[in-house]
């Protein structure tokens, strides 16, 4: 949501685009506000992911709001678990691309047509915010946000999950949690 708004020519987008470059996370009033204005206008009948939202316990209360205003319960909180060294290495292999906007990573999902999309010939591009320096900036300042959201919702439907697994392990588990909730209470 937050990127599609950078996009557009707008106050709002000129200074995301700044915010977003320079590593920096948004303020919680900003992301509420668009949470709250995208969960409007879509239904939640067979549920909705939110990913990286919330971040803070600011959000977090913003959207226990949210959902409450809707009549909905509390969030399925999924946390995952992935070292520092892991996710630098997964996020400064990243590429997006110029034309179509499709992500690739070189680690795990490198385009058929090397430093171009498989999809359109558009040339891959690594985004401002997926270099070394403004991860670990990024990285930073999650960690000073996170403590307290992990103790926000440390009572709720919260599951952390180890991130540095194979990705078919982490899907099963994922999957295992987030099946139907007669599932969920068996597992």
């Amino acid at each position: 949501m937050l990127r599609a708004e950078a996009k557009r020519n707008t106050a709002a987008g000129r200074k995301l685009r700044h915010v977003l470059a320079s590593g920096s996370l948004v303020d919680d009033k900003v992301v509420c506000a668009a949470v709250s204005s995208r969960l409007s206008r879509v239904s939640s009948a067979g549920g909705m992911i939110l990913d990286g939202f919330p971040r803070t316990r600011q959000q977090a209360e913003c959207l226990d709001g949210i959902l409450a205003g809707r009549g909905l319960p509390g969030p399925l909180v999924l946390h995952l678990d992935v070292s520092r060294e892991l996710l630098l290495s997964r996020l400064t292999s990243r590429r997006q691309c110029a034309s179509c906007g499709t992500i690739f990573n070189l680690m795990s999902r490198p385009s058929s047509l090397g430093t171009h999309c498989e999809h359109d010939g558009g040339v891959l591009l690594q985004r401002e915010d997926d270099t070394e320096t403004v991860i670990r900036r990024r990285l930073t300042e999650f960690d000073l946000s996170c403590a307290p959201l992990v103790e926000f919702y440390g009572n709720a439907d919260y599951h952390r999950i180890d991130g540095d697994r194979d990705t078919a392990a982490v899907s099963a588990e994922l999957l295992a949690i987030v099946g139907p909730a007669e599932t969920r209470a068996a597992a």
